[in-house]
Parts: structure tokens; sequence; C-alpha cells
């Protein structure tokens, strides 16, 4: 019984879907869930999407400043434009980013996937949010 019980657990982890991907270069872990390709939010929500999240053992995520969403992007790739160790990724729709855009103060900066352009956008229509904690 032990031993069915062994490979039954053994099994469901080699099965389970990552929900996180760590980057050790940048010190950084990033949520990679289906909210992160499913589910668009204004920018006040993503950033208390990010605030309220838990995964594994894990509560201290944010919302990521542009340069930091910069470092997933992975210019020799298309659709999606993102390391490859991403699962849920959305090509077409911008993700938030908590830097500011001088143009207006409830417009912030993102990426769209795609080809891994960067843009502004007003903070009160819906994209998707990718969060982001330190590695500790």
């Amino acid at each position: 019984m032990r031993i069915v019980l062994l490979i039954a657990v053994a099994l469901s982890m080699a099965m389970a879907e990552p929900t996180m991907v760590k980057d050790p270069k940048t010190n950084l872990i990033w949520e990679d869930t289906l909210h992160a390709s499913e589910d668009k939010v204004t920018h006040m929500e993503a950033k208390a999407y990010c605030e309220a999240l838990k995964l594994g053992t894990f509560e201290n995520w944010r919302l990521p400043t542009l340069p930091e969403l910069l470092t997933i992007v992975d210019y020799t790739h298309y659709k999606p434009a993102t390391l490859k160790e991403f699962n849920h990724v959305d090509n077409d729709t911008l993700y938030w980013s908590s830097t500011t855009s001088a143009r207006a103060n409830e417009d912030f900066w993102g990426i769209v996937f795609r080809d891994g352009a960067t843009k502004n956008a007003s903070g009160l229509y819906g994209r998707f949010v990718r969060c982001v904690r330190d590695i500790k």
C-alpha cells in the first residue's frame, strides 16, 4: 500500500502544472498561472491581485516594474516573445507594470509579449498581469 501511495504522490507531483518561474539571473520569481493569460484587469485590480496572491508558500508578490518585465522578453522568439519557461502568455494584450507614464497620471507602461513591444495604456482598461517577487 505504501508503494502505491508513493507512486501516486510522485506522479501527481510530476504532472502538476508549474505555477512559478524562477530566474536566477535577476533573482526574481514570476507567476505563471492561467490567470496570467485569461483574466484581464484594470491597473488598480492588477496591483491588488498581486498583493493578495499566494502561490506555494509565498505571499509577497507585487506588480513588476517595466525593467523587470523586460527581463523575461526573448526577442529571438515571436508569439510569444518570452523566455521558453513560461506556459501562460497572451500574445496580443498588454501586461501591466507598476511604472507610470509621463503622459498622464493614470497611464502605465507594459509589454505586449507578441513581439516584446513596450507601450503605455490607461490604467482604466483591462489588461493582463504577471506578478513577481524577489528571491530571498
